[in-house]
């Protein structure tokens, strides 16, 4: 359900002339809005210390009218894979885990390649999303509906209806027993087919699988929940007090709608592999989070060592992992995007959402973007995106010729 190559063909880098201000900002995105088929967004734009520019455009609920603000709370799609990232380098920090460790040193089951079982598969391998595990059609097995919701086939399209109808009859799992269904011989939907025909290390595919595998790993290593683990060290730390892993543990009153790209209302769900992509959050507290970790990268005050944060974003995939000849454009660290021009962070897409959150290291800027509308394959849409985040760019550049 990640359409991750549509997402990044948005964030590229747009540069064009006339300095903007805030007011003017505010004008051009609202009237981008107007014009649009999005429900409702926030946008923010920061520095390590300071933010430049935060706003909310359209409805968090469309029916009621309720505006989006930057208070607003939506999930986050793949956005949530940084959290696993800053997780598996502070059990590094704290010796439960090495890069190198073999996983099936750590889980209480056996995961192999069913073609290479002598290749064990490593903690790097899942952080690179180098590991063979792909998703294939039972990873949407992991989208459950959180409430039994009567779904009228009138009021969405025929994809959203069968979409929606199968996050309707799904059943719930733990998250152990996912894997274990996923990826081991006795498991209810395991096949060959679950991995790639290449051996562990050997090619890059993303694996929200494979993510959600990494985070449970995290949790039997240092004996503790993922949802507790990140609490104590990331979002008590930074006070992200709108953001959690579940529409439980958030503020409900402040959690937005979200539509599909027709503009029909979807009913909330949850993701049994939460940790890939199931976390919650507003443009504040991703602002926050942004922030602290840009200082991390810089060598200021963070939640983690200077060094863990630059050895997280740095690049760690060949060509040959590519499986292209050509030079890379977009690499991978553990959970990061990383690129030759110096831009950072991760984008995320799930029914009902999209989410960007980049800073470009060179420039020491960043800017996170949220909407709560599916994007899919929808032209109007993607180009209102578009334009949005020419806007951002532009403003960033305008800042940076000022200092």
């Amino acid at each position: 359900m990640r359409t991750v190559s549509i997402i990044l063909c948005i964030v590229v880098s747009f540069y064009v002339s006339a300095q903007t201000s805030v007011d003017q900002l505010n004008k051009k995105i609202d009237s981008i809005y107007k014009t649009s088929k999005i429900a409702g967004f926030g946008v923010s734009i920061m520095t390590p210390d300071k933010i430049l520019y935060q706003n909310g455009f359209g409805y968090a609920d469309i029916e009621t009218k309720k505006k989006y603000t930057v208070n607003t709370i939506q999930n986050i799609g793949s956005v949530s894979k940084t959290f696993i990232g800053i997780a598996l380098m502070k059990a590094i920090e704290d010796g439960k885990l090495r890069i190198d460790t073999p996983i099936n040193d750590v889980l209480p089951f056996t995961i192999n390649h069913p073609k290479y079982p002598e290749v064990p598969i490593t903690i790097k391998h899942l952080a690179t999303h180098t590991s063979s595990i792909l998703d294939t059609d039972a990873y949407e097995k992991s989208y459950v509906l959180e409430e039994e919701v009567e779904l009228k086939e009138e009021n969405f399209t025929k994809n959203e209806y069968k979409e929606l109808k199968a996050m309707g009859i799904n059943k719930k799992y733990s998250l152990e027993n996912f894997l274990k269904n996923h990826l081991t011989p006795e498991g209810e939907w395991y096949h060959q087919r679950n991995f790639l025909k290449q051996k562990p290390g050997d090619r890059y595919e993303y694996s929200n699988v494979g993510s959600a595998l990494l985070a449970y790993i995290i949790e039997v290593a240092t004996n503790t929940f993922f949802t507790e683990y990140t609490q104590q060290y990331i979002l008590d730390p930074l006070e992200m007090k709108d953001s959690g892993w579940s529409y439980k543990s958030i503020d409900k009153t402040k959690h937005a709608s979200i539509y599909t790209e027709a503009g029909n209302k979807i009913p909330r769900y949850q993701l049994i592999t939460y940790p890939d992509g199931g976390f919650r959050s507003s443009i504040e507290d991703l602002s926050k989070y942004l922030q602290k970790l840009m200082r991390g990268y810089y060598g200021e005050d963070s939640i983690l060592k200077t060094t863990s944060f630059q050895d997280m974003m740095s690049p760690k995939l060949t060509k040959e992992q590519y499986n292209t000849k050509k030079e890379i454009k977009d690499n991978y660290g553990f959970f990061w995007e990383v690129s030759p021009s110096g831009k950072m962070g991760h984008n995320g897409s799930d029914p009902g959402i999209l989410t960007l959150m980049y800073f470009n290291k060179k420039d020491k800027v960043g800017a996170v973007f949220f909407m709560n509308t599916g994007i899919d394959e929808d032209k109007d849409i993607i180009n209102s995106v578009r334009s949005i985040w020419k806007l951002i760019k532009q403003y960033k550049k305008d800042y940076i010729n000022t200092i």
